[in-house]
């Protein structure tokens, strides 16, 4: 079991190299291609695109295929991706490679995530912040070394790092074999895993909530996406910092969050799933407010890594979250909430390149914020429908007909 965990964290570290590449060196790249800031939201929205294909996708296939066919597939679609952009094709085929990138990368979240829910019961949230942490360890990493290829001015040779990665794990992952029977159960729960006193909901309700769920996902998707692909450009233009100095501010942004994720594995044994995303979101949002107002390199930093701290268990504990209040359904509830995630990446940073060149950076932090604070409200909103303080009788009841048919999936 300890291979197949291993062999997961290296597929998620990965996936978070190749999720920062283009973000790590995107001021390099606009340059180089003579495209605006607009054009490299789009370029972001095409990518989020294809993590949303392959969502879509990998759903389809996972019920018809082994994960370790899907997971070596997809290892060697990234790899085959990431040796094409290092030869900077022309932009439109450079977008395409990016967006077969992101479907294997979709491929490998999928899998691996459902693999987890259903393995490690009762304690998905400690079992999911070691994905998390690996994921972070990644994009944490690659701001790193794009601050050093830019210096050196060959930051192109980024994508060899990652092209390397992927095709030995396409390799590995063709001798790991895991069981769900081989899980030791004194292994130590999540505080809402470890009780089950979670109030039942109707199957109307089920579905009501799985579609705030999606909603507040598909919202952290844009915040998340939008820093990634843009902090350094935030920090050039607000800040008044050179390329290279602005990408450590991506790099301080994820180690913060490598250090959130180990501490998830920790916090969540103690605190319920909806606390622990109440404190984080409104961490987020304080984080970002003192950043805006006052305005300064120094503290930027500061308020960069506090913003990593506090967004590092927001996705995870969102799709724990999302899996406890509607059990048995890991392999309809994960898709949903990996595909709105990615949807979220698409089309938020492509309005965050647009504001970023029409409105300046001051209203384009000020529309990031926004977003958190509509995370926060609809997180509210399933707090108070999972606690029955909220009712929709009349509106469930004209709505039952539609549902009739999907009710078995929820058994």
């Amino acid at each position: 079991m300890r291979q197949f965990t291993f062999a997961s964290c290296a597929l998620y570290f990965l996936t978070g190299l190749t999720a920062i590449s283009i973000g790590s060196v995107m001021p390099e790249l606009l340059s180089y291609y003579h495209v605006s800031y607009t054009i490299g939201g789009k370029l972001i929205f095409v990518g989020a695109m294809g993590f949303l294909a392959g969502v879509l996708l990998t759903s389809y296939l996972n019920r018809r295929f082994h994960p370790k066919a899907l997971l070596t597939f997809s290892a060697l679609l990234i790899a085959a991706a990431q040796f094409s952009i290092l030869l900077l094709p022309p932009f439109p085929l450079f977008m395409a490679l990016y967006f077969l990138n992101s479907v294997g990368s979709a491929s490998i979240g999928i899998v691996v995530a459902t693999m987890f829910i259903e393995v490690f019961i009762g304690r998905q949230a400690v079992a999911m912040s070691y994905l998390e942490v690996s994921f972070g360890l990644g994009a944490f990493t690659m701001p790193l070394l794009a601050s050093f290829f830019i210096a050196h001015d060959i930051w192109r040779y980024l994508f060899v790092i990652t092209a390397v990665l992927a095709v030995i794990l396409a390799i590995v992952w063709t001798r790991i074999s895991y069981s769900k029977t081989m899980v030791d159960t004194r292994e130590p729960l999540d505080a809402s895993g470890s009780s089950d006193a979670q109030r039942p909901l109707s199957n109307q309700l089920k579905w009501m909530v799985l579609g705030f769920f999606a909603l507040i996902v598909f919202l952290y998707g844009g915040l998340e996406g939008s820093l990634n692909n843009f902090m350094s450009s935030i920090f050039m233009n607000y800040l008044n910092q050179a390329a290279y100095y602005a990408s450590i501010s991506v790099g301080i942004f994820w180690g913060a969050m490598v250090i959130g994720r180990a501490a998830t594995a920790f916090v969540i044994r103690k605190l319920t799933y909806s606390k622990f995303l109440l404190m984080s979101i409104a961490g987020t949002i304080t984080s970002l407010l003192f950043f805006i107002f006052i305005k300064n390199v120094i503290t930027g930093y500061i308020f960069v890594g506090t913003l990593g701290l506090m967004m590092s268990g927001i996705y995870s504990i969102t799709l724990v979250y999302a899996n406890y209040s509607i059990p048995n359904s890991a392999h309809l509830v994960t898709p949903i909430i990996s595909g709105l995630s990615g949807l979220g990446a698409a089309v938020f940073p492509a309005i965050t390149g647009f504001a970023l060149d029409r409105a300046g950076v001051g209203m384009t932090l000020w529309y990031i914020v926004s977003i958190a604070v509509a995370y926060l409200i609809f997180l509210l909103v399933i707090n108070q429908l999972r606690s029955g303080r909220i009712k929709f009788n009349w509106h469930l009841h004209r709505a039952q007909p539609a549902f009739a048919g999907r009710r078995t999936r929820y058994k």
